[in-house]
């Protein structure tokens, strides 16, 4: 969510997503394990079952769609999240089977669509009573089995190009010791300035990434 707003500003929507996938899959591997052990997979795999149907459909969007139409979504979308979370909406209420798959199918579109699986899991989430431990947790979880069925729907879709993959290698290279550095400030800091710097990245990074600034 503070990606791809940016990149997609100044490269093609897809070059960006491959990117964004390589390198947050890659460099996320470390923080697999503890994510593993404090995840609630009763929350995860339903999520996850229905995003993984939706996948290819979004990347076909993905493929077919403008590159600006592409970074409008993109950006709004997180607007939209950031909004909701920063008026205090909390999601209460434990999602049925049907809702909890249609949940995860949104986000599987929105990702394939947009590099962006995550809002309607993070506000599921997120907005929810859960810790920010077990948040975290779920979400790299749900991200790291999700990218898998991305790599397929990316391949078969011809998005894994030289270009794409070269830069992938480079922006690899460059996201491990932020990645580190972050990890390392997660355990120091409390729910309150957790909620406030995940809110306030997403919402320069979309505000920043809108397509309007492209002329300036």
């Amino acid at each position: 969510m503070v990606f791809m707003p940016l990149a997609s500003l100044v490269f093609e929507p897809k070059l960006a997503a491959v990117w964004l996938l390589a390198a947050d899959t890659i460099a996320s591997v470390s923080m697999l394990p503890d994510a593993v052990r404090r995840c609630v997979w009763r929350e995860v795999l339903p999520l996850a079952a229905g995003a993984i149907v939706a996948i290819p459909f979004g990347v076909h969007l993905l493929v077919i769609a403008d590159a600006d139409t592409i970074r409008w979504v993109i950006c709004i979308l997180i607007l939209l999240v950031v909004m909701l979370m920063a008026r205090g909406w909390r999601y209460r209420r434990r999602l049925g089977p049907a809702a909890t798959l249609g949940t995860g199918a949104l986000a599987g579109l929105s990702g394939g669509t947009t590099g962006l699986s995550g809002p309607p899991v993070v506000l599921l989430w997120l907005g929810g009573q859960g810790n920010a431990a077990t948040v975290r947790a779920n979400l790299v979880s749900f991200f790291f089995i999700t990218a898998m069925a991305m790599v397929a729907a990316y391949w078969w879709n011809g998005l894994f190009t030289a270009e794409s993959l070269s830069g992938a290698v480079l922006l690899t290279a460059a996201y491990w010791l932020p990645l580190w550095i972050g990890s390392h400030l997660f355990a120091r800091s409390s729910e309150r300035q957790f909620r406030i710097a995940a809110l306030a990245l997403c919402a320069f990074a979309a505000l920043a990434g809108l397509p309007l600034w492209r002329g300036f």
